[in-house]
């Protein structure tokens, strides 16, 4: 008998039963039982219960309850086997607040079965989420639930050849408590994860609060939401002082890269000291190309602070000298990938840069 994740079964040699959390082969899966724990059993010593059959009622000890129940309060019952508690709660590893992690089933060899996909709320409070997977330039609904604090919620196992489908997408959340002194901003997250990035062992990495290997991306940092407070007019000095703390800490003017706005999350950054500067005519060489390094290193730190994947930078002909200053400083980043601008539009004149988040 075939079984599928979140399947309904009882043991046939035993006393209970639960839901399908991990499929290892078609001989081997493991059960969630209601008691919370999670055991590996063979397929052969499983009965699949099929919902509103005679062998569902025979089977199930809660039959008389369960028809009691609403059908609002049946989901509920079943989504509670796709919620599991973190393991600790001050992670050295994740930030606060939302992640999107893949889960190799098999742990020793990461690289090999099925991986589970779920989402992590590393934070102190309830959140609502909404997760769309992006093909073929539409927007995909795939799940949507609330998840509590410290908490994992599980969304599917998915073969190898599955992965393409899972790289590009956007996560909505909202942040809840019963008392809270400031609101937090909701979460309106668009990734991208690099696919190759999925087929290299070193890259699952040990979470502590899963005690486990998995990729892990980021998709909202409370760190960098904005507080919203209970006035209009307290709200707007937060927001006003919020910006000026990343302005000091980043030494850039807040969303500097808008400006350069072409299209969504990409910007054309114009390096040209006459774009710069009004007044260059009166600077010597070196203050006029360090002058475009400065530019150049503010708005790209921007860019990464507002998620922004792709940079086109303008530096001009010339003798090179600042096209090679700019890719020196590229290689330092490992999430980065550089190549030349379109030759139709820009000649030898510009490079593209692509900024690929974890």
């Amino acid at each position: 008998m075939k079984f599928q994740i979140g399947d309904k079964v009882k043991f046939l040699n035993e006393v209970g039963g639960g839901f399908i959390s991990k499929i290892i082969s078609p001989s081997l899966v493991y059960v969630s039982t209601t008691d919370g724990f999670e055991i590996p059993i063979s397929t052969t010593e499983l009965i699949k219960i099929e919902t509103k059959t005679a062998s569902d009622n025979f089977f199930d000890e809660d039959f008389g309850t369960r028809e009691k129940l609403s059908t609002e309060d049946r989901l509920e019952m079943d989504a509670d086997a796709k919620i599991s508690t973190l393991l600790h709660k001050n992670s050295k590893v994740l930030n606060e607040g939302i992640s999107l992690a893949f889960i190799p089933q098999d742990q020793v060899r990461t690289l090999f079965g099925l991986i589970d996909v779920v989402v992590i709320n590393n934070s102190s409070f309830n959140v609502l989420f909404a997760l769309f997977l992006k093909d073929d330039e539409k927007f995909h609904g795939q799940d949507y639930d609330s998840i509590e604090p410290y908490s994992a919620y599980f969304i599917d196992s998915i073969d190898r050849d599955d992965l393409a489908s899972w790289l590009e997408g956007n996560v909505q959340a909202m942040f809840f408590a019963t008392s809270m002194d400031k609101l937090i901003s909701p979460i309106n997250e668009y990734f991208k994860i690099k696919g190759s990035k999925l087929f290299q062992e070193n890259s699952y990495l040990n979470i502590d609060v899963l005690e486990k290997k998995a990729f892990v991306h980021q998709l909202g940092d409370l760190k960098y939401q904005t507080l919203i407070s209970k006035t209009e007019q307290t709200s707007k000095v937060q927001s006003a002082e919020l910006g000026r703390d990343i302005e000091k800490a980043l030494g850039i003017k807040k969303s500097l890269v808008e400006g350069h706005k072409i299209g969504l999350l990409e910007a054309e950054i114009d390096l040209h000291i006459s774009a710069l500067n009004s007044d260059y005519q009166n600077l010597e060489k070196h203050e006029i190309m360090q002058a475009q390094l400065d530019y150049f290193e503010k708005t790209l730190q921007d860019a990464m602070i507002h998620q922004y994947q792709k940079l086109i930078y303008i530096h001009g002909i010339g003798n090179g000298s600042l096209k090679n200053e700019l890719r020196k400083v590229l290689r330092t980043y490992p999430d980065i990938q550089v190549k030349e601008a379109a030759f139709n539009r820009y000649g030898y004149g510009a490079i593209e840069v692509h900024i690929h988040y974890r």
